[in-house]
C-alpha cells in the first residue's frame, strides 16, 4: 500500500493549515490560517503519497516537533512557525524560491494525526501578486492547475497516540525518484531503508504473482514464458514505475484486445503493487536482477532431459558428483507446476 491507508483516505480531512513564503528573505513567521480550498489540498496530498523508503531517525526535531504538535503540547501555530523556520534554516541559495505548508489532517482514528509538509514553486505567483494585487493562496492554488510539477517537496508523518511512526513518505522533484536532496533529508534527518536492489526484487515477485493469477489470460497459459518476456520488457526500462510493470505485463500477455482482459491485468498489478509497498514509487531498476539467466539443458544415458536456469549461486538445482563418474541431482522446488505422461510418437520405418 501507499502511505495513507485506504481506511483513512475515506475519512481524510484538513484540521490545520499554515503557509509561509520560504527564499532569500529573512523568516517572517506566519499566522495559522483557516482552512481554504480543501478539497484540492486533499487532492495534492494524495499526489504526493507513495509508498514509504525513508525512515525518521530517533533524534530528528521535526519528529519531535510533530510529536510536541500532535500531543497538544504545542499549539500549531506555534509548532508549524518552528518547523518552517527549520525549513527556512536549511533552505539554501541555490534552491528555488518556495511557499512551503504544513496540513495537520485527522481521520476517523482519534489517535491519529497525518501530517504533511509541502513545498510549491511559487515566485511566478508572487510577481503576479505584486501586479495585481490578489490573494496569494488563490493564485498558487491556479498555478498549480496550470503546472502539475509545482509541488518541489513533499514529505507525509503519521503520528499515533503522541509518537511518529519511523517510515514516513517523501518525495523531492530536485532528485530522481525515489531519492530526496541533501537539505530536505538533513531538515527531516532521515535515513533510506529500501534499496532500488530491493526494490527490483519485490517488484520482480509482484510481477510473477501478477502471471500466476492471470495464468489463463497468458498465450498458452505460459507462465515461466511471460515472466521471461516481461523481465526482459522492464530491464529495457530507464525507470520502473506502476505504468512500466502494467505494460510490461500487458505485453507479455499478447497486448490483448479485450477491454475485460486489460482491466484484469491492470487490477492484479495494482494489487500486487499494493501488496508489495511499491504504489506510487518510481526507481532505476537493477538489471542484474532483471537479465534472464541462460538455460542449462542436461541429457542422462537414462533418458532423463533436465532444463533449468543456470543461475550463479542461488539455483535450486544441486548436482554432486560420485566415484564412478555419475552425478545426484536433487531438484528443490516450492511447487511442481506440471507433472503429465508425454506419449512419444513411434518411430517411422528405415
Amino acid at each position: 500500500m501507499a502511505f495513507i491507508r485506504e481506511d483513512e483516505l475515506a475519512q481524510l480531512r484538513i484540521e490545520n493549515m499554515i503557509l509561509h513564503v520560504v527564499g532569500d528573505e529573512e523568516f517572517q513567521p506566519q499566522a495559522a490560517r483557516g482552512v481554504e480550498h480543501s478539497a484540492f489540498f486533499i487532492e495534492r496530498i494524495r499526489d504526493t503519497d507513495v509508498a514509504p523508503v525513508f525512515e525518521l531517525h530517533p533524534d530528528s526535531r521535526t519528529k519531535v516537533q510533530l510529536e510536541r504538535m500532535a500531543r497538544g503540547d504545542d499549539a500549531f501555530e506555534i509548532g508549524g512557525q518552528a518547523l518552517s523556520r527549520e525549513f527556512a534554516r536549511f533552505h539554501h541559495g541555490g534552491s528555488r524560491d518556495g511557499a512551503f505548508f504544513i496540513f495537520e489532517l485527522r481521520t476517523a482514528d482519534p489517535a491519529v494525526r497525518i501530517y504533511s509538509l509541502i513545498k510549491y514553486d511559487y515566485q511566478e505567483v508572487i510577481e503576479r501578486q505584486e501586479e495585481e494585487g490578489a490573494n496569494l493562496l488563490r493564485l498558487i492554488v491556479q498555478a498549480f492547475v496550470a503546472d502539475k510539477r509545482a509541488i518541489q517537496k513533499a514529505a507525509l508523518v503519521r503520528v499515533v497516540n503522541g509518537t511518529a511512526e519511523a517510515a514516513i513518505c517523501a518525495r523531492d522533484r530536485m532528485k530522481s525518484a525515489p531519492d530526496i536532496g541533501d537539505y530536505f533529508a538533513n531538515y527531516l534527518h532521515v535515513v533510506r531503508t529500501r534499496t532500488d536492489e530491493q526494490l527490483t526484487q519485490k517488484m520482480i515477485e509482484a510481477v510473477s504473482k501478477v502471471l500466476k493469477d492471470i495464468r489463463e489470460l497468458l498465450p498458452d497459459q505460459n507462465v515461466p514464458l511471460a515472466f521471461r518476456e516481461a523481465k526482459t520488457a522492464l530491464a529495457g526500462r530507464q525507470r520502473i514505475d506502476e505504468a512500466a510493470i502494467q505494460d510490461a505485463i500487458l505485453a507479455a500477455a499478447g497486448n490483448p484486445e479485450d477491454e475485460d482482459a486489460r482491466s484484469r491485468i491492470q487490477g492484479a498489478v495494482r494489487r500486487k503493487m499494493r501488496s508489495a509497498k511499491l504504489e506510487g514509487l518510481e526507481f532505476p531498476p537493477d538489471r542484474q536482477q532483471l537479465r534472464n539467466p541462460a538455460i542449462r539443458r542436461v541429457r542422462t544415458t537414462e533418458g532423463v532431459l533436465l532444463f533449468y536456469p543456470d543461475r550463479v549461486g542461488t539455483t535450486n538445482v544441486e548436482r554432486i558428483s560420485t566415484a564412478n563418474g555419475g552425478e545426484v541431482i536433487t531438484i528443490t522446488t516450492r511447487h511442481v507446476e506440471e507433472d503429465s505422461i508425454v506419449h512419444r510418437e513411434p518411430r517411422s520405418a528405415a
